[in-house]
This record gives structure tokens, sequence and C-alpha cells, in this order.
């Protein structure tokens, strides 16, 4: 498994960089956990290292495939896991968890810990950075692995992972036919078909639901119980917008948004046309007629729905790193939860739904 490869890699003397980094400087602990983690979740790592190459490059790649985070933690290097795990027999918390026959989660360790709280009256300088129009387009995957074969030669398979056209919260992109295909070649060292549509599954889902990531700078106190890897919540009272929220009225009154618009709600809309409202960005309430369409003055506009409300987000923590005068700056990347509390991206993850079309 790839957490015991890593770990001889870092200390060993002979095969890896332990003359550089030796045993003090690896958490066996944490190291442990993610090997057991592996191994109750079938993440094998069953290949062959032909080449020289950056070493915490090859771990850092290498990771990713197996849901784990390398971070380094006070001069310390460590594999852990990326997502929510049952503390129970280490597997990934499925969403949605399993439930009794009462209909009650049986599991509940798939929601997040949450190690801190953050507000607009305890950081400073915000900043949110959205990710490309490229960066959050959604595609089909197509992932190489290998079958082994015994007494004969491995057999390279290809399994196809796409989102279908119909999911399970309405404000999801849909896949399509149409999404560009992204390759990942697993081949070299995962003989599991599980493994590959798994990964499969948690890369369309990353690509899907996250779309920002975040800096800022509090104080030590607020930042005390923090390590990267760990997840905090940030409620702001700022004003916010949607992705999703947000379209183009035609000429004719027809609304063309991701989700659907009801009359009455609150936009921001500019008309690049017309002269009144050319240099200036408008808020008001949207008018939809009977006939569905929006009224005459909010037509060849671009808008998007204002949420007014206050924001409740949870990040999970990048890292952490000492800012000017003492404050600590966290840098952390959007974890979107389901209605009900669990982590989004591992929604059908584990073992499939309808949200997912595979084939082989």
């Amino acid at each position: 498994m790839l957490p015991e490869i890593a770990y001889a890699l870092l200390t060993d003397s002979e095969i890896g960089a332990g003359k550089l980094i030796g045993v003090t400087a690896v958490d066996k602990d944490k190291m442990t956990v993610a090997a057991k983690f592996c191994l109750a979740n079938g993440f094998f790592w069953d290949g062959v290292i032909t080449q020289s190459q950056n070493l915490r490059e090859f771990i850092f790649t290498q990771a990713a495939y197996c849901f784990l985070d390398f971070t380094i933690i006070g001069g310390r290097f460590s594999l852990y896991p990326s997502v929510p795990f049952n503390t129970t027999d280490l597997t990934i918390a499925t969403v949605p968890p399993p439930t009794n026959s009462s209909g009650e989660p049986i599991e509940d360790t798939g929601k997040p810990s949450i190690k801190a709280l953050f507000t607009d009256g305890n950081i400073k300088d915000l900043k949110v950075s959205f990710l490309s129009p490229e960066e959050r387009q959604v595609f089909q995957a197509r992932v190489l692995w290998r079958k082994e074969q015994e007494n004969g030669f491995a057999e390279t398979k290809v399994v196809e992972v796409s989102l279908s056209d119909v999911q399970s919260t309405e404000s999801w992109q849909v896949g399509s036919e149409n999404d560009p295909i992204e390759t990942f070649d697993m081949s070299t060292f995962c003989t599991s078909n599980k493994h590959a549509i798994r990964f499969a599954r948690y890369a369309l889902r990353t690509r899907q639901l996250v779309d920002h990531g975040l800096t800022f700078q509090t104080t030590p106190q607020a930042a005390m119980f923090l390590m990267p890897g760990d997840y905090f919540r940030l409620y702001s009272e700022s004003t916010h917008t949607s992705r999703f929220a947000n379209g183009v009225i035609t000429e004719g009154g027809v609304i063309q948004a991701q989700k659907a618009i009801s009359n009455g709600e609150n936009i921001y809309y500019w008309n690049p046309k017309s002269e009144e409202l050319r240099d200036e960005v408008k808020y008001g309430s949207i008018v939809i007629l009977d006939s569905g369409l929006a009224s005459e003055t909010f037509r060849g506009c671009v808008f998007t729905v204002a949420q007014t409300d206050s924001s409740d987000r949870v990040y999970k923590v990048e890292s952490l790193t000492f800012a000017e005068d003492g404050l600590v700056e966290v840098a952390g990347s959007h974890v979107p939860l389901t209605s009900n509390g669990y982590v989004a991206v591992l929604h059908q993850v584990y073992d499939g739904g309808g949200d997912f079309i595979e084939s082989t």
C-alpha cells in the first residue's frame, strides 16, 4: 500500500531518502492510520518505480489516487485520509449513509468534524479565489487500470464514468455525452476495477461541486487547534452570489438560467444595450408575467440572484502560515455539504447510484 511505500522511501537510507529525512521527520501514527484506511477500502499500490523522480512530487501525486492528503505538519511528513471515514472499520463514510429498519442513519461519522468557527469579527483580509471556467468544466472520466492474469500477462482495462443528465440535487451540474473526456492512467499501480471507479466518481464530484477557495488572517488563538486537513466553518453576513443562480434574459423575455427563478426574487441586473442601465448595475425584484416571461424592464439583461442572507460554509484547511503582526494566515478550500450535513463530494461515490453512468 502507498503509505507503507512512502514510509520506506522517506525513512530508509538505502532505497529512499532516509539520510536526508529519517524516522524522526515522519509521523508514523498518521501513516499507520492511512495504511489501515487503504487496506479497508481496497486502495492498493501494486507497481514498480522504474526511474528516479522527485520524491515529494511522487508521493503527492499518488496520494490523490488513494484518497489521501500528503502533509507536512511541524516539519513532519505524513499521509492521512482526505475524506471522512468510519472510525469503526476505517472505510470511507458513505453518503448517503446506510440506514436501519426505521430509516435512521447507522453511522454518523460521514459528517466532517468542525474544529473552528470564523466570523466577520475574528478574520481580516478575506480573499476568495474562484476556479476558472475550464477548471469547473464537468467531464467524462476514462480510467485505465491493470487486470492481472495468473501465470499470464497483465491486461490494461478501461472504465468510463460520467455524470448522468439527472442529478440528486437540482442545483448540481448535470452531465452530457458532449462533455470532454479526461483520461487517468492508473494502470501502473491499480489492479482493482472498484478502485478505478471510486476514484473516477470522486474526481467527477469534485469538479462538479468545488468551485472556490479562500484565504484570510486570524489570531493565533482562533486557529490554535487547526491543522492542515481539518475542517472549519465560516459564517459571514456579506452578500454572496451563486454561480448557478445567474443567467440572461432574452429580448423576448425568456429567462435562461441553470436554476429556476421565481417571481419577486431580488436580483442584480445589467443591460449592455440600454443607455439607462449600461452605466450601472441595478438591484431589484424580478417581475415574471403569467406567460412565464420576464417583464419589459428586465429584457436583454444579464442577472444574478442576490443572496443577502448570512453565508454559512465549511472549508478544509490547506495551509497555515504566520503572517504579519503575529497573525496566522489560513488557506482553505470549499467543502460543499448536503442538506443533512454530509460531505457532498462523497454522495454516491462509494456505492454508486443514479447520478453516475459507467461503462467498461
